[in-house]
């Protein structure tokens, strides 16, 4: 498990790369909802979010080498992975958020005082626990979805290549 998720040499097959995707995506929602029932110690945990963007990128890496393709190529699943979650949690947090916090974003918007907005978000806690709970089961399914289309778009070098022998 440790060279699954910790080294990026070599090559992982399909299957492979999905249970440490599983493993990767159970241990993010784990850490979103510890966050949410107790703040100080999510924020503490959350320093193990570099871990597990270290373990994505390893995951990737060796995925498109069994590709036969470089590793540079993991930065497109992340990218798009970025962009749908940041879109996801800006509709969520729309949905969701505290009404002071809406008040406060519309009065930003209009006199362009942002540091108040962002002092409300940040006293209030942003958004509801049931905003909390969508917002991290669609990032679970947002990280599932890309893992799974992704993973099988790449297809597999059946012979050895230069990043290894055939996994």
């Amino acid at each position: 498990m440790m060279d699954l998720l910790f080294s990026p040499g070599g090559r992982i097959n399909t299957h492979e790369f999905m249970k440490g995707a599983k493993i990767l995506i159970a241990a993010s929602l784990v850490l979103v909802l510890v966050r949410s029932i107790n703040f100080q110690l999510g924020t503490t945990l959350a320093l193990l979010n570099v871990v597990m963007w270290w373990c994505w990128i390893v995951l990737w890496v060796k995925r498109y080498h069994d590709g036969g393709q470089s590793g540079w190529m993991c930065l497109i699943p992340i990218i798009v992975f970025n962009i749908v979650s940041t879109i996801f949690n800006q509709i969520v947090f729309n949905m969701f958020a505290d009404p002071e916090i809406r008040a406060a974003m519309k009065e930003a918007a209009a006199t362009g005082n942002f540091g108040a907005a962002m002092e409300a978000v940040m006293s209030s806690g942003g958004m509801s626990e049931t905003g909390m709970l969508v917002s991290a089961l669609g990032g679970a399914a947002i990280s599932y979805a890309i893992a799974f289309l992704f993973n099988r778009a790449i297809r597999q070098e059946p012979s050895d290549n230069r990043f290894g022998p055939a996994s």
